[in-house]
């Protein structure tokens, strides 16, 4: 069986994962209507208003680490008698969603843009819920990808 990353990071594939991703954050981010929701969207607004491309970089720079967060659950997946990798993850999102979160922690601590970090600490403690409430569909766009 090929491995997660082999199949999602593709060249044939990257660029229309990439691109799916993005409507995916886009869409949540324009229905955020909590003052937590428009506290992340002022703050991308600051970031953007430097960096117009900045959600498109931002996914096209962390795909490749959130594919390999997912790694080890798509190895599980291979051996069950699971069909669907998006039911998979959903029935394992907990284990997936932390994951995710440590890799988008780790490439936080990482970055040299001291705007993008100090935005990101102070959204921190929300993306948990953030990570959460794109995981559905996420799950299934990730799937669509593997058949």
């Amino acid at each position: 069986m090929s491995t997660l990353a082999e199949i999602l990071l593709a060249p044939h594939r990257k660029e229309a994962l990439t691109a799916d991703c993005v409507r995916i954050v886009e869409h949540h981010l324009n229905g955020l209507r909590s003052l937590r929701g428009l506290a992340l969207k002022a703050g991308l607004a600051v970031l953007k208003a430097t960096r117009p491309d900045l959600i498109p970089r931002a996914i096209n720079r962390l795909l490749p680490d959130l594919v390999e967060a997912l790694e080890p659950l798509y190895a599980r997946f291979g051996q069950t008698s699971d069909r669907d990798f998006s039911l998979f993850l959903r029935k394992n999102a907990d284990e997936a969603i932390e994951a995710l979160r440590r890799k988008i922690d780790g490439r936080a601590a990482e970055s040299s843009n001291e705007a993008a970090k100090s935005t990101y600490r102070k959204l921190r403690s929300t993306l948990h819920e953030e990570i959460e409430t794109l995981f559905p569909e996420l799950s299934k766009t990730l799937s669509g990808y593997l058949n």
